[in-house]
């Protein structure tokens, strides 16, 4: 029993010997990386702006996506091939697009912890919804020439939306611009 409960010991000192080896190992790493970084924020400090042009873009973005606003819709196969087009509303919605959040946390806290480790869950985007990360379908709001009517078209070859008309030419394989557009960003 004694010589049981002493391999017993010495299998367990073995263990965490190597365990300690390794810890020592990747802490010496993980402290030459965060000196690195340390370095790099000392000397190429990460710039702070009081106004972004990106951001600006995509602000107005959001605003033009939130709007009723005439459109074109072509979509092409994996080849480049057109294969229809359609008078349109909007700028298309990824098909798996969600109103509520794609994610959920598990664990004994789902709030905050999965098995005490920090959880991510997504955010809504400023329209409320959950963009797609996962297709290239995407639902098109075709407008009927006859009655002004929304039909929703399911498309899932690869999809341009223009923001004025145009024409599509299936022989050539060409859209060109035929008209204004039905709305534009400003530049500030």
């Amino acid at each position: 029993m004694k010589k049981i409960a002493i391999c017993a010991v010495a299998v367990f000192a073995m263990f965490f010997t190597a365990c300690e080896f390794k810890d020592s190992a990747a802490t010496k790493e993980t402290q030459k990386v965060l000196a690195q970084q340390d370095q790099y924020a000392k000397g190429q400090p990460v710039p702070a702006f009081n106004w972004s042009l990106e951001r600006d873009l995509i602000i107005q973005l959001y605003h033009i996506r939130n709007k009723n606003v005439a459109t074109h819709t072509v979509w092409r196969s994996d080849y480049g091939l057109i294969e229809g087009d359609c008078a349109s509303i909007g700028y298309g919605i990824p098909y798996d697009t969600s109103l509520t959040n794609p994610l959920m946390a598990t664990g004994e806290d789902q709030r905050w912890y999965n098995k005490g480790a920090l959880t991510s869950i997504e955010q809504a985007e400023p329209n409320g919804i959950f963009a797609s990360k996962n297709t290239t379908a995407t639902w098109i709001m075709s407008v009927c020439k006859i009655t002004g009517q929304i039909a929703p078209l399911y498309i899932e070859s690869k999809v341009t939306v223009y923001p004025y008309p145009v024409r599509v030419d299936y022989v050539t394989n060409r859209v060109t611009k035929a008209g204004e557009s039905s709305t534009l960003i400003n530049i500030k």
